[in-house]
């Protein structure tokens, strides 16, 4: 059998040869036949779109006159199956005329939905031959292939399965012959042996693929998404067509129209507002810093050699530094008060806290090289540091009984006793506290006390730009709207609703519409909004009364396909 069908395949392309004595694209390339991109009809389109696919109404057809053509409605026993067994819709047209170039398409949730058609002509279509034509979209100066759409002739359809069954029996010896071990030498020899058998490969995927049953004009309804992108306006949709034939001729189909889509969204309903914020400002600050040092026991002289003394003291220096030098504040005080931890007497304690906030006042004295120190630094001190005790107990995970040590330590109003108690009540746990939490309690606390340069009162209301509201606007312009509807869902006015709207948050949109003061834009998009909800007389009522506002907007109805029944109830 397989032998017969290649005798009559050379038979007969032989025979073209000496008979015709050209190639079989010859007289394609001679007449120029091309294939036609169109705008679909208005009555087909949203035919195809009320469309879900029932058993019996799946292929549509257009007779009649091309200026006026009628619908038919086919049985799906006529439908066209693909290769992968997927039912595939066409158009079955006598002639399909384009009226216009140009169409205007709605963008919704950052997406667009392009539908045109194709129309594969019969002149195009042969036995030995395979057509393929790709729709190409043009936006922002960049060509992206769409998935093309394929009719292969029977004879050309035969000749590739044989190809590929003649590869795949040489891939098979090859690979039981090395037991499924292959090199690299035997992969080159694959893909040198699959361009020696293979001379027409299938396509890697393709929107439609048939083999010819006849020679009709082919007219394909073809839809898709689009997502959009920043400051997409418009976009363009050209074919780029080839035919290839059993003899090694092929014919590049010159390109015909170009279609030209307009992006209409609602971004034009954003306002161009600036959102501003009460700001309070104090004439006094206050700027509190927490140091700690290491001292040597019983000792009170500041070395930087010891423990993260050099890092501290630098921190202090610069922060006294830039407070001092700076022209926005007055500083009217600094109060430095040293607190020490609690082992030993409280008298021995409170001495050694004493004198050693005096050594860190005097120091700092000598690094600064500013007169006014002296009566501006004020020295304090506090023998033992009980307060943060408590906070650092309570804190740290490693103390078991860290409830049972503050409540003791709440019930001993004398330090020394309440200290004696702890250690022998809670011998572990104090000794993990001296080693680990005592440390934290030997502190150098800075408080600068600030006063604004030129400011009478003491306080004073200003306004500044919310700069995160304006960050939401400028994410909706750029149809970001995932993010902007998070940011500006909060405000509540006309531009949460339109990122509300362009999410498809209808239920949320609605809410803050009509929440809002009637104007000529909230009007338009409570009816926007009510057309998708299906309240169509509320929102008749709202586009009506926005057309009272500004009559401009009965234009920009034809915009947007949430509008059409009003227009209709209109005319």
């Amino acid at each position: 059998m397989k032998r017969t069908f290649l005798v009559l395949l050379f038979v007969f392309v032989f025979t073209g040869f000496l008979l015709g004595g050209c190639a079989v694209t010859g007289k394609l390339e001679r007449k120029q036949y091309t294939s036609v991109v169109a705008h679909t009809p208005k009555q087909v389109r949203e035919r195809m779109q009320r469309m879900q696919e029932p058993e019996d109404s799946t292929i549509v057809e257009l007779r009649g006159d091309s200026t006026r053509p009628s619908l038919f409605v086919a049985n799906r026993k006529s439908m066209v199956v693909d290769e992968d067994g997927e039912a595939v819709a066409l158009l079955k047209a006598q002639e399909v005329r384009v009226v216009a170039k140009t169409r205007m398409l709605a963008e919704r949730d950052g997406k667009i939905q392009i539908d045109f058609l194709i129309t594969m002509p019969r002149e195009l279509q042969g036995n030995v031959q395979s057509f393929m034509i790709t729709p190409i979209m043009h936006r922002k100066g960049k060509n992206i292939e769409l998935e093309p759409l394929q009719v292969r002739g029977g004879l050309f359809s035969k000749l590739q399965e044989r190809n590929y069954w003649r590869y795949s029996k040489f891939r098979t010896k090859l690979v039981n012959r090395r037991k499924g071990n292959l090199s690299a030498e035997d992969t080159a020899r694959l893909k040198e042996a699959f361009h020696r058998f293979v001379q027409f490969p299938y396509l890697d995927k393709s929107r439609f693929d048939s083999i010819l049953n006849d020679k009709e004009k082919i007219t394909y309804y073809y839809t898709q998404d689009v997502k959009v992108e920043e400051d997409d306006k418009q976009l363009f949709i050209s074919l780029a067509g080839r035919v290839n034939a059993l003899d090694g001729s092929s014919y590049v189909v010159p390109a015909n129209d170009t279609l030209q889509f307009n992006i209409s969204s609602m971004l034009t309903f954003v306002q161009p507002i600036t959102r501003y914020m009460t700001k309070i400002i104090e004439k006094y600050a206050v700027v509190n810093d927490r140091n700690y040092l290491t001292f040597k026991v019983n000792n009170t002289k500041i070395m930087d050699s010891l423990g993260n003394n050099a890092q501290n003291l630098a921190q202090i220096r610069e922060l006294m530094h830039t407070l001092l030098y700076q022209h926005e504040f007055y500083v009217d005080s600094i109060v430095l008060t040293a607190a020490s931890s609690p082992e030993g007497s409280f008298r021995h304690n409170n001495r050694l806290a004493r004198e050693r906030a005096f050594a860190l006042s005097n120091y700092l004295r000598r690094e600064f090289d500013f007169p006014e120190l002296d009566t501006l630094l004020t020295v304090r001190w506090e023998g033992e540091n009980w307060a943060d005790f408590r906070t650092e107990v309570l804190r740290d995970e490693e103390v078991a009984n860290g409830e049972e040590i503050v409540r003791l330590a709440e019930r001993i109003a004398d330090p020394d006793e309440r200290e004696a108690a702890i250690r022998k009540r809670f011998g572990k746990d104090y000794k993990y506290i001296r080693e680990v939490i005592y440390p934290r309690l030997r502190v150098v606390d800075f408080k600068y006390n600030l006063r604004r340069v030129g400011m009478l009162k003491d306080t004073i209301h200003t306004t500044v730009v919310d700069t995160t509201y304006q960050r939401g606007v400028d994410l909706l312009r750029r149809r970001h709207y995932v993010e902007a509807a998070q940011i500006l869902t909060p405000y509540r006015d006309q531009n949460t609703a339109v990122a509300l709207l362009s999410r498809g948050f209808n239920g949320a949109a609605r809410d803050v519409l009509f929440s809002l003061p009637s104007s000529a834009q909230v009007e338009y998009l409570r009816a926007i909004v009510c057309s998708r909800l299906g309240e169509w007389k509320l929102g008749e009522e709202c586009f009506r009364r926005a057309c009272e506002l500004d009559d401009l907007l009965e234009y920009r109805a034809n915009l947007d396909p949430e509008m059409t029944p009003y227009l209709h109830k209109k005319d």
